[in-house]
């Protein structure tokens, strides 16, 4: 069984002889012989490992469980002994004699000999009180005047440890460097305290810029230990070879380094079907993109980001993609238009490459593929989360839906009312109440809070209706009279603004851009400064989208602070795209359009 790791800590550490402690009690345990180690003051796992020549995931294993939250003072641990096999290179490690000359330290012979202080002290048990010129002590290998220093050998091991059990978890040890100040307290020598923190002398002595292992009472010395959290982490199977056409969540790798590219119809050829307009977006588009590039290269992203003309041209985008800068790619963002959507969703299908789409796309490209992310919802999307809405927030109002004669509108209808119903039986919202537009006037109940769901994105039928409402608003206050439609409102002129003032028009959007916030002002500011322009919508669009693939998708952190979206993917069934299901609630108040769930928030 394969595990997963959460977390893999890079520790670099000195190799050195590791002696029998000695001092630890031997208990036979089911046949088993066990050191009996007391935990001190100062002592951790990565210590005990060191001290006793265990390896920490047979400590852990040894003590099932019981070391979880780390080491405590006075508990007693298990650690499994060596059997004389395992310890026979020690056995047989070659000694000599070695005269002490004036001046010299256990420190420095030990660099002498390419051994430990600890293990000058294993084979000469009293030196750690102090040595003296013309003293014989036993050290590794062979004596020579003509011995040179050697460098103290490193190597670099990966951690955390992970111990197998039988309950289908395992044991995550997680490091964490700590420096700790000690201070020297009488008759305390060097030995002693590299002991208590199972650290070697060596390090200590290096970390304190010492050339003695004298001390002095009061002296404080800064010790680094490894300070570990111990927990269980579920074993998750080895996921499937990944499969185009299969279905559920999808696993992706995290690397050092990524490759994004940017799709979109820059007409750099001014070729044909060239549009200056869609020219213009596209550039728009790229600038805001560009800007929250740096703001993601200063949190430490690392990533190829290659902007690519597709020109609108199928061919061209065919040719693309065999070319070089679609290998290893990451996360595709674009293109604008459905033709060549189409043809790049089926390439990230069989690649396995995230797409992210930063328009409106056709809703056959979001059935059956798990790797399209849109971020636009769809007018039926938007509806489905206005029954929601209503049917959560507004348990005591009247709710009324206006029914639709238009072919393109009854989706919307439908949409609305049966996820509305849905949601009711859970939430404890009224039962919906539905009329025709001429029946309006019937259903105003004086003194509640009416609200009039009409959706349709025909224009006509928006006029009838309001100017139907006009005529029954005598029957209720103004400010009981709510209506809910779609964005497209805002866009027809002959819809009279006034009427979308006095009767409390509110619709749902994907975006709110909100010039007067004192963050997308200071984001204006900076962009400004780099293009000598303001912010547009399709800039602010960019920026959003290439700031929320870099940090949340790649760096897997929190949402960052977007300036004109809120981003909440939900899946389409098992093998459908992502839908962006988040949404504001705007309503039109003295000619402008609010956020009404940030008024009710205090963000105001």
């Amino acid at each position: 069984m394969i595990r997963f790791l959460s977390t893999l800590v890079l520790l670099t550490i000195t190799i050195f002889a590791q002696a029998q402690p000695g001092v630890a009690p031997v208990k036979v345990i089911d046949g088993k012989n066990y050191y009996i180690h007391t935990v001190e003051p100062g002592n951790t796992l990565f210590g005990l490992q060191r001290m006793y020549d265990c390896p920490m995931e047979e400590i852990v294993k040894a003590n099932s469980g019981e070391l979880e939250g780390g080491l405590k003072v006075g508990q007693q641990v298990k650690i499994p002994v060596k059997s004389s096999s395992e310890n026979s290179v020690t056995a047989e490690q070659k000694t000599s004699s070695y005269k002490i000359k004036g001046g010299e330290t256990l420190y420095g012979i030990s660099r002498k000999f390419g051994t430990t202080v600890d293990e000058l002290i294993r084979l000469n048990p009293g030196v750690e009180n102090g040595i003296q010129k013309g003293q014989v002590i036993v050290v590794p290998g062979e004596s020579s005047e003509e011995e040179e220093e050697e460098d103290v050998v490193e190597t670099t091991t990966t951690n955390p440890f992970v111990v197998e059990e039988d309950n289908n978890e395992a044991i995550e040890v997680v490091f964490q460097d700590s420096i700790v100040q000690h201070k020297v307290l009488q008759h305390e020598t060097m030995y002693s305290i590299s002991k208590r923190y199972m650290v070697s002398v060596e390090e200590i002595m290096e970390m304190n810029n010492l050339r003695s292992t004298n001390l002095s009472e009061g002296q404080v010395l800064k010790i680094a230990i490894k300070q570990e959290r111990i927990e269980k982490v579920g074993i998750k199977e080895v996921p499937p070879a990944y499969d185009p056409n299969g279905s559920g969540e999808l696993v992706f790798d995290r690397k050092k380094q990524y490759k994004i590219v940017v799709l979109a119809p820059f007409y750099l050829d001014y070729g044909t079907g060239y549009s200056e307009y869609v020219s213009n977006m596209a550039t728009q588009f790229y600038m805001g993109a560009q800007m929250a590039i740096d703001t993601l290269r200063s949190k430490g992203l690392k990533a190829e980001v290659h902007f690519i003309d597709t020109k609108n041209d199928s061919t061209h985008v065919v040719k693309l993609l065999s070319g070089a800068e679609f290998k290893n790619v990451d996360v595709i963002i674009g293109p604008f238009f459905p033709k060549t959507q189409k043809i790049v969703a089926n390439f990230c299908k069989e690649n396995k490459i995230r797409m992210i789409l930063p328009v409106t796309a056709p809703q056959n490209l979001l059935k059956d593929n798990r790797l399209v992310y849109s971020t636009v919802p769809s007018d039926v999307d938007l509806m489905l989360s206005t029954a929601k809405h209503l049917a959560e927030k507004e348990k005591g109002a009247n709710i009324i839906l206006i029914q639709v004669n238009k072919e393109k509108d009854k989706e919307l209808y439908n949409a609305f009312k049966e996820n509305y119903n849905a949601i009711a039986k859970s939430t404890g919202a009224p039962a919906l109440r539905e009329t025709t537009i001429e029946n309006v006037k019937n259903l105003i109940v004086r003194g509640s809070k009416n609200i009039f769901v009409v959706p349709t994105n025909d224009k006509n039928t928006a006029m009838s209706f309001m100017n139907t409402l006009n005529k029954s608003a005598f029957r209720s206050s103004a400010n009981d009279l709510v209506i809910y439609g779609t964005k497209d409102w805002m866009n027809f002129s002959d819809v009279n603004g006034i009427y979308r003032e006095k009767f409390n028009f509110h619709f749902l959007s994907n975006t709110y851009l909100n010039y007067n916030d004192k963050y997308i002002i200071g984001v204006n500011r900076n962009f400004r400064k780099k293009y000598n322009t303001d912010l547009s919508r399709m800039a602010a669009q960019g920026y959003d989208i290439m700031l929320y693939t870099g940090e949340t998708m790649l760096m897997e952190r929190q949402t960052p602070h977007l300036i004109m979206n809120k981003f909440d993917f939900i899946q389409k069934g098992e093998s459908g795209a992502l839908i962006n299901m988040s949404y504001f609630v705007l309503e039109q108040e003295e000619f402008e359009l609010i956020d009404t769930q940030s008024v009710v928030n205090g963000e105001r």
